[in-house]
């Protein structure tokens, strides 16, 4: 029985079309979706940037280089690459271990299931989740209390501290994600090409497996980091704003209670932009790269 595309193939043929139209009529719809839904949003930011009053304008990209501006990218840097850190290494171990488990086999999983779904979850449910368990009430922190343990001396939930816990729980999932297709390409044939050549499985792990795979490891690091940088709704839920992070400044300059700053916003927006895809332009040469190993 022919297959949906061969049949969609036959009609352009018997209607006369090239094929090169055929690829376009088939690629339009992505093509709509994502003009509608990512290209249009970004020109009408960079619009929102430049354009003040009708009139072109840079004082909202000169408001970046104030100091609690400067202060503000710089905190969310340093949630974002030690929360990626952190998670990378944790969720490479995680990874290896799934990998390289053969029994139970309903661990395995088991965990690719919960690794799945805890890499997309956050905001509100998760920032609750933590108060509930790690909070100044939270059930963990008051049973430590009972057993003479006072963590609130020297860990605030809602503090920076507070919020790399809380990235780990989706950040660490998340590399488990990215990661696994990646150690799952590590063929058989160049374990035993090492062993028979002598070489022992840590020989194996440092001479073939990480120079194969540091470029996915590092892709995989800056989709964490992107991840981490551009996240709102789990630190607003969490900390009220009383960490200066971009993303919270920037709901402060869209919908505060007493000063609104679209234009400003628009352009902590676009800054965000701007590193974000610079570690995602580098993230998709190291795929490249990986790629080109793994299908060797």
């Amino acid at each position: 029985m022919p297959t949906t595309t061969a049949m969609v193939e036959r009609k352009t043929r018997s209607a006369g079309l090239p094929a090169w139209l055929n690829g376009v009529l088939g690629l339009l719809p992505y093509a709509v979706f994502v003009g509608i839904f990512l290209i249009v949003p970004i020109l009408a930011n960079l619009w929102l940037t430049f354009m003040v009053d009708g009139a072109f304008s840079t004082d909202p990209v000169v408001g970046l280089f104030e100091p609690s501006t400067l202060e503000a990218f710089l905190t969310t840097f340093n949630l974002s690459w030690i929360t990626a850190l952190l998670g990378g290494v944790l969720g490479l171990a995680v990874t290896w271990a799934i990998a390289t488990l053969e029994r139970p086999a309903w661990l395995r999983t088991i965990t690719m299931s919960y690794s799945a779904v805890a890499s997309q979850l956050g905001g509100v449910a998760l920032a609750f989740a933590f108060i509930a368990t790690l909070g100044t009430q939270g059930l963990v922190t008051v049973a430590l209390q009972a057993l003479g343990v006072d963590i609130t001396g020297f860990f605030q939930l809602t503090g920076f501290s507070g919020l790399i816990v809380v990235y780990l729980y989706f950040q660490i999932p998340l590399m488990t994600v990215l990661m696994l297709p990646a150690i799952g390409s590590i063929k058989q044939a160049w374990y035993e090409a090492a062993t028979s050549l002598g070489a022992k499985p840590w020989h194996f792990v440092r001479d073939v497996v990480i120079p194969v795979l540091w470029p996915s490891i590092a892709g995989a690091l800056l989709l964490l980091f992107a991840n981490a940088f551009a996240a709102y709704a789990t630190a607003y839920a969490l900390t009220g704003g009383s960490v200066n992070l971009v993303p919270i400044l920037v709901g402060f300059n869209i919908s505060g209670n007493v000063f609104v700053d679209e234009n400003f916003a628009a352009a902590l927006v676009t800054g965000m932009m701007v590193i974000i895809l610079a570690v995602m332009g580098a993230r998709f040469l190291l795929e490249r790269k990986s790629n080109a190993w793994l299908q060797q």
